[in-house]
């Protein structure tokens, strides 16, 4: 496969980088990452849909604020939902993208429900990867979650970083988490998501501040209402060994999907994209094209 081209654009002085793969007169289709991921995790995936779907695509894929190679938020600052969907805005606005299909996984596909309800007439079909939103709160959550945010933000700078000596090794902790993973394909995850210290050791790219309690608790009404205003089909993808805690309100979050199709994954956990990138191409390309 060619490598990624890489840019970035400027969110109101915060640098969000990119991946672009394919023609860039192509019809567009976006891939958002999920939650402490990157960009270059969806790189297998890219390959796969390549076998699956002959038509030419511009394939972008930002890394989210605070994640991969895009910037920090910085002093003072924290990362909330509206920010993601303002970063993601400001993408498509800047490379001029007119209606585009959209592909989120996890938190991804939290940002991806949520601006394709924001401005539903720019995306003609969105894949949600395990990616349905959030367990949802309760009213009552919210004072306690708050006062939680502001003790764990100010535990951050107290907090040691992991450092791992070799890439290696973090590469053998992403496979004792998902050992679904092999070896080769977890170091190439390693490699796109870690950087090197002065002294040799190697970290992970995301900004620490991402391991707090984010202050907003995630409400079934509100999220029922973007899912409402969404005006083109929607595949909604799990992977059959998902170990992520079943939603209690899933039905009513589906129902709210007017042109809804679901499907599962076998051989895959919560990182579909990682376990099983072949199956989902296959699917998401059959999808884009029905």
């Amino acid at each position: 496969m060619t490598p990624p081209r890489e840019g970035a654009v400027d969110v109101r002085g915060l640098t969000i980088h990119y991946l672009e793969w394919g023609d860039p007169a192509a019809e567009p289709l976006l891939l958002i990452h999920g939650f402490l991921d990157h960009a270059r995790s969806w790189e297998r995936f890219v390959a796969a849909l390549e076998t699956h779907d002959a038509t030419p695509r511009r394939i972008i894929a930002p890394d989210c604020r605070g994640h991969g190679d895009s910037a920090w938020v910085g002093a003072g600052g924290y990362y909330h939902f509206p920010d993601y969907i303002w970063d993601l805005n400001t993408l498509v606005e800047v490379l001029r993208l007119d209606r585009f299909a959209l592909v989120g996984h996890s938190m991804g596909g939290t940002i991806s429900f949520i601006y394709s309800g924001t401005f539903p007439a720019r995306v003609k079909k969105l894949v949600l990867v395990e990616g349905i939103g959030p367990l949802p709160a309760a009213f009552a959550e919210a004072p306690s979650r708050m006062e939680r945010w502001i003790a764990e933000v100010k535990m951050v700078p107290q907090r040691k970083i992991v450092e791992y000596p070799s890439l290696e090794a973090a590469a053998e902790r992403l496979r004792r988490k998902n050992p679904r993973l092999d070896a080769a394909h977890a170091l190439e995850l390693a490699r796109g998501g870690m950087r090197r210290l002065a002294n040799g050791n190697w970290v992970w790219k995301f900004d620490p501040l991402h391991r707090t309690a984010a202050p907003q608790p995630f409400y079934s009404a509100q999220a029922v209402e973007f899912f409402r205003r969404i005006e083109c089909p929607v595949l909604v993808i799990n992977g059959a060994e998902s170990h992520h805690t079943p939603r209690p309100d899933i039905a009513e979050r589906l129902e709210a999907i007017r042109d809804r199709r679901v499907a599962s994954i076998a051989g895959a956990g919560h990182m579909v994209h990682h376990d099983n990138p072949a199956r989902l191409a296959e699917l998401v390309a059959g999808f884009i094209h029905r």
